[in-house]
């Protein structure tokens, strides 16, 4: 009797185990394709010849973006996070169509790195170093005296500061987000009304709008449900959904933070946000997509046949400078309240999303060194291994466990499976941002399409390091 005992339960076990394989080979089979309703979306595929002519254009002719600016403003200029991809890329903009470095000031926790702001008129720019989570420190930073040649100028305030954690989901891990994307929009809101700042326009993200893809759900779907997604801003409209309904902790943030945004909008006060597209590239020096890629030269990846919308850093710093322009509407905001005040705006490249494969075929075409190497992951199996870090690392967050348990760290901390929500396939649309202002939106226009884009930085990071190959 006891023999046969051991017989059916190692049976319902290996069948246990035999269904949980089948289960996951079949969600891996479908996490390889792309469903047709997206490939409609984005026919295209790119190829060596018409890349390399791409980049022969771009190396010719290269991105001007001066040109496609709004005029210089007499105004002041704080931009919180102004070290980083998107922060620096503004000042930059703010320089190259004419301001003045004293009229500039970046407060930040640490002072510029990246290449193209240790030289010339960026040089210059004023540096506040401060910790936004902290009232004190954000206030005093505002408060900082001003040169007596434009003391007297209105002030803009962009907000680019944040902390960017798309691995985590949990509220046990809530807390460090919202410290800097809730607490700290709180607090540079408050210190620019205290500065007299009269236009704000922050830096959001178009994940607010994701909803978590649900992979473990009926095995007999051909695909998970939220697999593939319309990207607008329309769930704006709509009451803030509960924090289980974002991809993770750092969108569900972000919405937060877009109400409060919201919310302080008034005539003498004007607000607006900007949500970039999924991944932002634009700066070898920092940024997570292109420049990523090209300093670690192997890219493991399951995202071959995603296709998502890109966004170049000068774009969303177009979109900031083109909120502006629309919130003034008269003498220093005192005119009629746009209908594009207290709103959000995604902003795209131009041109049809690409596949990750497209994108991988570029750098590997163009990148001279390193020599762009993918390491192609099965996507499933990869989906599991994060479930198991996730444990882990929440395992590390509780009392007692935390002592013995180690925290994941590096990419491993970054394998989790917020992570896959947030890289399904997503089709954005700027549409809403494209609208003339008299129609609500800040007649946004992309200056470039993705290839373009990825052509110009891949280009500036092979002049950068001619000859280290």
């Amino acid at each position: 009797m006891e023999a046969t005992s051991n017989q059916i339960l190692l049976t319902t076990l290996a069948t246990a185990v035999a269904l949980g394989v089948a289960w996951v080979w079949k969600l891996n089979t479908a996490l390889k394709q792309t469903p047709p309703e997206v490939l409609a979306e984005s026919p295209h595929r790119w190829t060596e010849k018409e890349i390399k002519e791409t980049y022969k254009r771009i190396e010719a002719n290269p991105i001007n973006w001066a040109k496609h600016l709004p005029p210089k403003l007499d105004r002041r200029y704080i931009v919180t996070g102004g070290s980083g991809g998107v922060g620096g890329t503004i000042v930059l903009h703010l320089l190259a169509r004419g301001q003045s470095p004293e009229s500039i000031r970046i407060v930040d926790f640490r002072k510029p790195e990246r290449p193209d702001m240790t030289f010339g008129p960026a040089s210059l720019v004023d540096f506040a170093q401060t910790d936004i989570s902290s009232a004190e420190a954000t206030f005093a930073a505002f408060s900082k005296p001003w040169p007596a040649s434009v003391k007297d100028l209105p002030l803009t305030v962009f907000h680019t500061a944040a902390i960017i954690v798309p691995s985590e989901r949990s509220m046990i891990s809530y807390e460090r987000v919202k410290r800097v994307n809730i607490d700290g929009v709180r607090h540079v809101l408050s210190a620019s009304e205290k500065a007299g700042a009269s236009v704000f326009v922050s830096t959001s993200s178009a994940s607010v709008a994701y909803k978590p893809v649900q992979y473990w759900g009926n095995p007999f779907r051909q695909y998970p449900k939220h697999f593939w997604q319309y990207i607008d801003d329309s769930d704006f409209d709509l009451p803030l959904r509960p924090h289980a309904e974002f991809f993770g902790n750092y969108a569900h943030a972000k919405g937060v933070s877009e109400r409060l945004i919201s919310e302080a909008n008034k005539d003498s006060f004007r607000t607006g946000i900007i949500r970039p597209a999924n991944g932002i590239y634009g700066s070898s020096y920092g940024d997570q997509v292109v420049g990523m890629c090209l300093r670690a030269g192997t890219v493991p990846s399951w995202m071959c046949n995603v296709v998502q919308n890109f966004v170049t850093a000068g774009h969303v710093s177009l979109g900031h400078l083109l909120f502006e322009v629309a919130l003034i509407q008269g003498k220093d905001g005192k005119g009629k309240m746009p209908g594009c005040a207290g709103r959000p705006f995604t902003v795209t490249d131009g041109g049809a999303p690409p596949l990750f494969e497209d994108f991988y075929r570029l750098l590997k075409t163009t990148a001279v060194t390193p020599k762009i190497e993918i390491v192609y992951l099965q996507p499933a199996v990869m989906l599991c291994l994060a479930h198991v870090v996730e444990l882990i690392d929440l395992a590390s967050r509780l009392p007692v466990l935390g002592w013995v348990v180690p925290r994941p760290k590096g990419d491993l901390a970054f394998l989790q499976p917020a992570v896959f929500s947030a890289s399904t396939h997503f089709l954005a649309t700027d549409a809403g941002a494209r609208r003339s202002v008299r129609e609500g939106g800040i007649r946004y226009a992309p200056v470039h399409d993705t290839m373009e884009g990825l052509c110009q930085q891949v280009l500036d990071w092979n002049v950068e390091h001619k000859g280290s190959g």
